[in-house]
């Protein structure tokens, strides 16, 4: 009968080409993420059309299309309404569909590795779009009405061939943007105007440009932690020095007490005679608009994540609590390592050794979006473990655990296992593994085992997200 089948296809194929088995799985499982990627679909779409049949899935929230030689996106990708994370890496793209802007849903795009030579205007409808990735293309620019964009918390333009600093940066209002990367274009110049507008950035990276001066205003961005400004024509000597030398806290403060600020960029025009002594007015201006920059009207809003468990995770670990804690002040001396031992308190207290109930914190500006609560299979479960640089599957990281927990024991000759090695009989012959994942697909937490490297907190760390996940709503609590 599999024969038979095969070869209805096979002989169609002249008439119709048939279904992706990728495809039809997902429509027959109602999937709700399908993932295309390397040579072999490549090969297909190369042999013949793409199928088109992907755009009937409404269902999906996840689509990938990778690593292939996809030059033109087909039509009907509106049809995906409830997209919330499209990828479209390392293909040969030479433009985007301006329907893509109606996926309204949609919180993550990825277009980067391709030919993209501009994008078109209708993007600005993905208002709701967290992460943004155009490198390695060859941009020459970003419409300005990306400004509608207000959500955006990432943007990665980087390696494309965009001469001026995106002017939509400083014309709207990203108050969660923490993240702009742009390095390896052709910029010559920074705004003044990047304070007002990216209040929360904390990375900038305009590396490998043709900047040659950096505006003191750069300097007063509030929570800017890290500057990457190498590989420039830097006017300034001294600045350049401490650029290459990477210390961030130090080039932020020589930005902000020795950069060029716009009444002496003024003054600068009148000639030498006009740096001796500043006029009445032009002070008058530059105090006036230093006590403008001060003043700035918000709309309070809560953008707090919400948390959607699943049925899956049901039968596994049922119960899940979480909140935020803001303004924690873990930069000051010691008090990271006091969190972090009162959490392990807590652990072997309330949580009775983790088996009631586990505590698992993150930083909130490295969650995107809303979390979800499911479970999954240990060979799906997708995440890279506290402490370590490399993916794997949950049920990769069980096993090494387990191998690691039986030599440490002989070794230490033991009839227990230490440290975390004594939870991991918490999943033994489990068909399914809790975790926590935010809307861009990254995994956060693999109760009652570990966090996610990604989200870890640090010193730098300002709001502290805490899930608690468990068994006993009691303890949960």
């Amino acid at each position: 009968m599999y024969s038979a089948n095969r070869g209805q296809h096979y002989c169609s194929r002249t008439n119709m080409a048939p279904a992706w088995q990728e495809v039809q799985h997902a429509k027959v499982e109602k999937r709700c993420e399908l993932v295309l990627s390397g040579p072999p679909i490549s090969k297909r779409i190369e042999e013949g059309p793409f199928d088109a049949s992907i755009f009937a899935l409404t269902h999906l929230n996840f689509l990938e299309v990778s690593h292939t030689c996809l030059s033109e996106l087909p039509d009907g990708i509106a049809r995906l309404v409830n997209l919330t994370r499209l990828v479209l890496s390392a293909n040969q793209l030479s433009h985007i569909p301006a329907e893509v802007g109606a996926l309204k849903k949609l919180k993550f795009l990825d277009v980067s590795n391709n030919r993209l030579e501009s994008l078109p205007s209708e993007l600005s409808g993905l208002t709701e779009l967290q992460s943004l990735n155009l490198s390695f293309n060859k941009l020459l620019s970003l419409p300005d009405e990306f400004k509608e964009m207000s959500h955006l918390i990432v943007l990665n333009f980087a390696c494309n061939e965009i001469e001026d600093f995106p002017a939509f940066l400083t014309e709207g209002k990203f108050d969660f943007l923490t993240e702009v990367v742009g390095n390896k274009n052709r910029m010559t110049s920074l705004p003044r105007a990047i304070e007002a507008s990216l209040s929360s950035l904390k990375v900038l990276d305009v590396s490998a440009n043709n900047i040659k001066e950096i505006p003191c205003e750069i300097g007063d961005c509030p929570k800017l932690k890290e500057i990457h400004l190498k590989d420039n024509p830097i006017n300034d000597k001294r600045l350049r020095k401490l650029v290459d030398q990477c210390h961030y806290k130090q080039v932020l403060e020589y930005i902000k007490s020795h950069g060029p600020r716009d009444a002496e960029a003024l003054q600068d025009k009148g000639g030498k005679k006009g740096k001796k002594k500043k006029g009445a007015a032009a002070a008058n201006a530059s105090d006036i608009q230093q006590v403008a920059n001060k003043f700035e009207i918000l709309q309070l809003q809560d953008k707090s994540p919400v948390v959607v468990a699943t049925d899956e995770v049901h039968d596994v670990r049922p119960y899940v609590v979480c909140c935020i804690l803001r303004q924690v002040q873990l930069h000051r001396e010691g008090m990271l390592r006091k969190f972090l031992t009162l959490q392990n308190k807590l652990h072997d207290t309330l949580c009775v050794k983790r088996t009631e109930a586990t505590i698992a914190t993150h930083d909130v500006s490295k969650v995107l979006g809303n979390v979800t609560y499911s479970a999954k299979p240990p060979q799906q479960l997708k995440l890279t473990p506290l402490g370590r640089t490399k993916e794997m599957t949950a049920h990769e990281l069980y096993q090494q655990l387990t191998e690691e927990a039986d030599a440490l024991r002989k070794e230490k000759k033991r009839s227990t296992y230490p440290g975390i090695y004594k939870y991991l009989y918490l999943l033994k012959d489990k068909p399914l593994y809790p975790y926590l994942a935010d809307e861009s697909g990254q995994v956060l937490s693999f109760p009652p085992i570990t966090n996610s490297q990604g989200t870890r907190i640090s010193e730098e760390t300002r709001d502290v997200f805490v899930e608690v996940t468990g068994n006993s709503l009691q303890h949960t609590t």
